[in-house]
């Protein structure tokens, strides 16, 4: 203790008992190796980080992707694509496995594609329009839980969605969180944030819609969706390892009182 610090019981003048016990795991071999043990008691729980799951779209693809303005720029096979980090997966259509989208004709239509995963928190899909007129609202993504409802996310010209191809139509897009550029084509990401209770909840479907407006007002096609569980989810943990991680903080915590009075 130095001169003109005063002793308060467990408190001292410019020494707090917490920043010490966060020195103490950080800055000492004894605070170390306990950190590793409750790393590995953790794990051993069950305990599991972010994991982003690509949802197969390929049994409601409608249209090849290559055929359409530029679409020699495009992957022509399907196949893996990351967007901002996020992996997707292209679907293909026969007989000529090129890269193949989701969209509607001249009416309003509706395709359900299920996913039946837990625990999710953010979806993310590649969209985009055949045309678009900025401002008009042509389609909407449809994500049911079986406990939360149904979370509805529009997807409007100008906004989160534009024309594929840097033509004559709608070519902006502030609201989309990336974009796969391939020349004058691109493939631009939405990124759908869940509300709270689709974390403990199951993701049933996602329903992708089509509003059937047709000509300059644009046609909004699917190329590829990605359901993400992007937080650490602690489970519920066991007696024993309660017990262990008790155990640890307990010495820890002596260790730590220890060594001040010692210094």
């Amino acid at each position: 203790m130095s001169a003109g610090e005063k002793r308060t019981g467990l408190a001292i003048s410019g020494w707090v008992p917490g920043t010490a016990f966060a020195r103490g795991i950080v800055g000492s071999r004894v605070g170390r190796a306990l950190l590793v043990v409750l790393v590995g008691v953790l794990m051993d729980s069950g305990a599991a980080c972010a994991s982003s799951t690509s949802i197969d779209i390929s049994a409601f693809v409608t249209n090849d992707l290559t055929t359409y303005t530029g679409g020699n720029n495009y992957p022509q096979n399907g196949g893996p694509l990351a967007v901002g980090g996020i992996p997707f997966t292209l679907a293909t259509i026969p007989p000529s496995s090129h890269t193949a989208i989701i969209q509607n004709g001249g009416t309003p239509e509706t395709f359900s594609i299920p996913v039946n995963l837990s625990g999710v928190t953010a979806v993310y899909s590649l969209a985009n329009s055949a045309n678009g007129a900025c401002g008009t609202t042509v389609g909407e993504l449809d994500i049911v839980g079986a406990s939360s409802g149904t979370f509805v996310y529009f997807l409007t010209e100008g906004n989160n969605i534009r024309d594929h191809f840097e033509g004559g139509f709608c070519n902006s897009a502030p609201g989309a969180a990336g974009t796969a550029n391939f020349g004058p084509d691109r493939l631009d990401m939405q990124r759908i944030i869940l509300p709270p209770s689709f974390a403990g909840d199951t993701l049933l479907r996602i329903d992708f819609k089509g509003y059937g407006l047709g000509g300059s007002a644009g046609r909004p096609f699917l190329a590829a969706l990605t359901a993400s569980t992007d937080s650490f989810d602690l489970p519920a943990l066991s007696p024993w390892a309660l017990a262990s991680i008790a155990a640890m903080m307990a010495v820890l915590g002596l260790w730590t009182v220890r060594r001040f009075k010692q210094g």
